[in-house]
């Protein structure tokens, strides 16, 4: 379990109690799939767009298309319309993004090594005609 920020900004340093980590488990449990996804989904979508222009920004939006099309047949169509239309502007803005980003020859502090090569398997777009309802 990830320690809280305090009122101040700062890491609230004690532990939590037993009692704490029972009712976090209790509601993580109870917690709708779809949310949870939604939740990791967006927080890789948000990564990716401070990101755009570096080749980590690809990889994050790689790593959620094929996350998204797995999870899509048991997520609702408003999810995936969304996740959809952000990956789509993402994907526009990265690579509007690489050419000013590499024109300067230098890989910004952090970034990958190298360029991150698409998911095996196909394009992810394509693999959500099979759709379950």
């Amino acid at each position: 379990m990830v320690d809280a920020a305090g009122p101040d900004g700062g890491n609230d340093q004690r532990a939590p109690s037993e009692d704490d980590v029972h009712q976090h488990i209790q509601r993580m449990r109870e917690l709708p799939v779809e949310q949870v996804i939604g939740d990791v989904v967006f927080s890789l979508l948000n990564a990716a767009h401070i990101k755009l222009g570096r080749r980590d920004a690809r990889l994050l939006i790689d790593v959620t298309a094929v996350a998204h099309e797995h999870a899509r047949p048991y997520l609702p169509d408003k999810l995936t319309k969304q996740v959809d239309e952000a990956l789509g502007q993402l994907r526009l803005g990265q690579v509007t993004a690489e050419g000013p980003a590499s024109s300067t020859g230098e890989p910004e502090k952090n970034d990958l090594e190298r360029v991150p090569a698409p998911p095996v398997g196909g394009d992810a777009q394509s693999s959500g005609n099979d759709r379950r309802d």
